[in-house]
């Protein structure tokens, strides 16, 4: 029995690595894609997602990410999976340890394609339900982000809709209803009248 415990964890260990080496070193477009599709697949399993938590390989690919040379279809795909890992509280103690957050925020610049900003606005709104992430959304003023998002009359349809989602869920916290209310929340009514 033990020895096919070991063997299992050998299977998984060979299964995983191969993954993501296709992921973060293979030359392939096509194959580092699906890679990327079956992390997310996996993601979405208890026990996968436990496996890739707790051997390392989310921080992996986290740290491998580099914003300045990522191709746009990639990021894409990496901006989704990280909506998958902020929708499940098991993985907070991995995002606050990647200091994903602030990797988040930098995905909701302009400059990104609408796919990579909606994400990464659903995955900011999917974290305000982790009270321990609270204050440093705040802090961040995340929520100047989303508000200036929800203001913004040439915005697209989908990142608007998930600014306004975040927007309503700092609302539901007592902490914040103040700060809304400060910087100017009631101003949202009419902008969104336009």
């Amino acid at each position: 029995r033990d020895r096919l415990s070991q063997s299992k964890h050998l299977v998984d260990s060979l299964f995983f690595d191969k993954i993501f080496k296709l992921m973060l070193q293979a030359q392939d477009e096509k194959n580092t894609l699906l890679a990327y599709d079956i992390t997310c697949n996996l993601l979405m399993d208890d026990q996968y997602r436990a496996k890739l938590r707790d051997m390392g390989y989310i921080r992996q690919i986290i740290q491998s990410i580099d914003l300045t040379t990522i191709e746009e279809r990639r990021l894409e795909k990496v901006s989704h999976m990280i909506t998958l890992i902020a929708f499940h509280s098991d993985m907070l103690q991995r995002i606050i340890e990647t200091k994903l957050l602030k990797f988040i925020i930098r995905l909701v610049d302009a400059k990104y394609s609408v796919t990579i900003r909606s994400n990464a606005v659903l995955a900011i709104s999917l974290l305000t339900y982790h009270q321990i992430l609270f204050q440093e959304l705040i802090n961040t003023n995340v929520i100047d982000i989303v508000m200036n998002m929800c203001m913004d009359p040439k915005l697209e349809i989908s990142i608007k809709r998930f600014s306004s989602l975040a927007l309503v869920h700092f609302a539901l916290s007592r902490d914040s209803i103040n700060i809304l209310l400060e910087k100017g929340v009631m101003d949202l009514f009419s902008a969104l009248s336009l």
